[in-house]
């Protein structure tokens, strides 16, 4: 029973989101200020339908660049007005509804730019009077979905970069993030997978709302773009970085340089969030220095201590791995300055605005790929139209007061996966239960056309608040505004009330059978095609990275980083559907993660190698190495693809020991150096091909070893034989 409480307590206090106080403002503004010219003018039933039709559009909660949320824009208000007709043509005819509504739900599960808007719209639309003008209707609402996209796009002229400078500063702000982990010797490698994948993802969101403005050739149009690859590099380089401790820290380092390299890296990260906080603020605030008192200070305590190793230790390798570190930290500095003259310079557009995205997200092709492959989006949809058929038809046979709100309860609560449906029902009971009352009791206390225009706005401005926030809170504020907008020109009583709990408690109880004997087993079907591709994604950027150490600057790297980081994100999202089944198969879901684990630490040691091709590197058998993984990497796809026996070990012993062999060279070579008299402190050709070498091996060990880990994971939840 504490159990179940403490459940039911996260359960409502969750965070799905932030809250927006300012959309949920205009969006009370955009539906009530309809009703209140219906009120003064007398015509309370049309201007519901121009409410109703803005509350639709208000649904899509368009986010991104201004053109990207009036594309979207756009579209809600053409489905809203198209199935506000089909609606209307549906009305007076119940079982012919019972046949299209679940056509329509299906599909708008399918395409997100339908969503569960288009069917809203026709239910409620089905169930008006049928003296009810049908084309008139679709107009209103139309009306309404074009006033409150005016009332969202009106920041346009003077706030229309704000989105490209909110998701620049919050890649900055999850770049500094990353670094306070590498700067950290508490948080372990979970954390800081998570922080350097966040920062990665927020570096990939900003470089798509870049693409959704409209770029040229001039400079200033170019500094977004070189600021967002000035972040990625000094991602990249932390990434390094942490890599060489991983082989340095062993050595036992003096304390003294674990702190300045603290404070060096803290210093860095400093620098970006001050560099956010200018683009959040259109520059108006200090970016600061460029931190040369920490990194000096590095710099000297690095040097002595590698001057303390060399006559103590004669460790020339380990010195190597310390000057790689320097090297690391120096390169993100320099790359963190060379985006704060770019953030100083501004961040403007000149007199261009936005462009609008060639096509909304989804469309027939992808429908049409997920049907033929029979994917879990398809077999969801599939059983959200199952589901709504019947709920439909119990509302229409028994003739129930206010049925059309058991088909909403079950199209709106019906999820991927039972885990969420779950939740969802549980969110929407209880607010639905708490807002009705509320509803009822105000209504009670003080009735008439004031009082419903009243708790609409409250409701529509608290909902719309919080509705990315909680779905809890979003149900217990949004449940009377819907019911009174609904039912703006009828009398509501208590009755309305204690009708809509109960088909609501009865809708979310008909998606929790549904969701538990309906529950779509594709997942685990595309498991092993999902695990081969994310194998032969790497294999693909591992030959890649191999073409670079050879001196190919043209070589794809980052699309072929970016190919594996989609492969992993499908595994990814796989393993979280499964483990929100009924009985989730807990061995398979954690040899998953594993494999995605793997996947990032490959990627990782990649990018350690990657940073040394961008300099005049002597790989020795590296190349071969990176060949041999990649093979079996594919050996190991293509088994999984035919299920065939599994591909044989990855037998790199002794590349491994000719790689020991060149290093060695270069440290006799090195140690010859310093006998003729070149002093430490002098930057020679070898000194540097040794620091490299020396990171490249601890690379080239932890990659073999991480690639085994990935080849390892077998799709049926065991280990394979390899």
């Amino acid at each position: 029973m504490r159990a179940s409480f403490a459940w039911l307590r996260e359960t409502y206090g969750e965070s799905e989101g932030e809250v927006a106080p300012v959309y949920g403002a205009v969006v009370a503004v955009g539906v009530t200020a309809p009703l209140l010219v219906g009120l003064l003018t007398g015509h309370a039933a049309e201007s519901m339908l121009a409410a109703l039709g803005a509350f639709y559009v208000a649904l899509a909660a368009p986010a991104g660049p201004y053109g990207a949320r009036a594309r979207a824009l756009v579209v809600a208000v053409s489905v809203v007005t198209v199935f506000t007709w089909l609606g209307g043509v549906l009305s007076g005819h119940p079982w012919l509804a019972v046949a299209i509504v679940p056509i329509v739900a299906a599909l708008a599960s399918m395409l997100p730019w339908m969503g569960a808007t288009a069917t809203l719209c026709t239910v409620l639309a089905a169930v008006r009077p049928t003296s009810s003008p049908v084309i008139f209707n679709g107009f209103l609402e139309m009306a309404g979905g074009l006033f409150v996209s005016a009332l969202l796009l009106a920041p346009w002229i003077t706030h229309r970069l704000r989105p490209l400078r909110m998701s620049l500063a919050e890649a900055a702000n999850s770049v500094a993030a990353a670094l306070d982990v590498l700067a950290d010797p508490g948080p372990g490698d979970e954390e800081w997978g998570r922080r350097r994948r966040q920062a990665y993802d927020a570096i990939r969101q900003a470089r798509v709302t870049y693409g959704l403005y409209r770029t040229g050739g001039r400079d200033d149009q170019q500094r977004p773009r070189r600021l967002i690859e000035a972040l990625r590099r000094t991602t990249d380089e932390a990434v390094a970085v942490r890599a060489t401790l991983g082989a340095l820290r062993p050595e036992s380092v003096p304390e003294p340089w674990e702190r300045e390299f603290r404070v060096a890296i803290s210093s860095v990260a400093a620098r970006l969030r001050l560099l956010a906080g200018a683009m959040e603020i259109r520059g108006d605030r200090p970016l600061g220095g460029t931190g040369t008192v920490a990194l000096d200070r590095f710099d000297r305590v690095t040097e002595e201590v590698r001057q303390t190793w060399l006559s103590e230790h004669d460790d020339l390798v380990a010195t190597a791995l310390l000057l790689r570190v320097r090297q690391g930290v120096a390169r993100m500095a320099g790359t963190v300055d060379r985006a704060r003259q770019i953030v100083e310079r501004g961040l403007a557009f000149g007199v261009d605005v936005p462009h609008l995205p060639e096509r909304p997200v989804g469309g027939w092709g992808r429908l049409k790929d997920a049907v033929l492959t029979r994917s879990p989006g398809f077999r969801h949809a599939v059983r959200v139209g199952v589901a709504v058929a019947p709920a439909m038809a119990i509302g229409t046979g028994l003739r129930l007061t206010y049925g059309h709100w058991l088909t909403i309860t079950v199209l709106l609560s019906l999820r991927d996966s039972y885990g969420d449906t779950v939740k969802r029902v549980v969110k929407r009971v209880g607010g639905t239960a708490v807002g009705a009352i509320v509803a009822a009791v105000a209504l009670a206390v003080a009735p008439g056309e004031a009082t419903l225009v009243a708790l609409i706005f409250i409701g529509a401005i608290f909902g719309f608040t919080f509705r990315s926030a909680n779905h809890a809170y979003w149900m217990t504020f949004g449940t009377p505004m819907l019911m009174l907008l609904v039912d703006f020109s009828n009398a509501l009583y208590w009755s309305a009330a204690a009708w809509r709990i109960g088909l609501t408690l009865a809708g979310g109880v008909f998606a929790l059978v549904v969701a538990r004997v309906l529950w779509p087993t594709g997942t685990f079907r595309m498991v092993p095609g999902q695990l081969a591709e994310l194998m032969r994604s790497h294999a693909r950027l591992v030959r890649a990275v191999a073409v670079r150490l050879d001196g190919d600057t043209e070589a794809t790297v980052r699309r072929r980083i970016e190919d594996a980081m989609s492969a992993e994100a499908e595994l990814e999202e796989s393993a979280k559907r499964l483990g929100r089944e009924p009985s989730p198969p807990a061995d398979l879901t954690g040899r998953m993660r594993d494999a995605v684990a793997a996947a990032r630490s490959v990627r990782d040691d990649l990018k350690t190698l990657g940073s040394l091709s961008e300099e005049d590197l002597d790989p020795g058998p590296v190349n071969t190495i990176l060949d041999r993984v990649a093979d079996h990497l594919e050996a190991r796809a293509d088994a999984l693809a035919s299920q065939a026996e599994p591909a044989g070990e990855l037998a790199l012993d002794t590349l491994l020991e000719d790689f020991d062999d060149h290093l060695s060279g270069l440290n006799r070579r090195r140690r010859g150096e310093l006998s003729d008299g070149v002093g430490t402190d002098a930057v020679t050709t070898l000194r540097r091909l040794l620091v490299q070498a020396a990171n490249a091996r601890h690379a080239v060990r932890s990659l073999v070893t991480d690639a085994e880990r990935l080849a390892a994971v077998d799709h049926t939840g065991s280990p394979s034989r390899a």
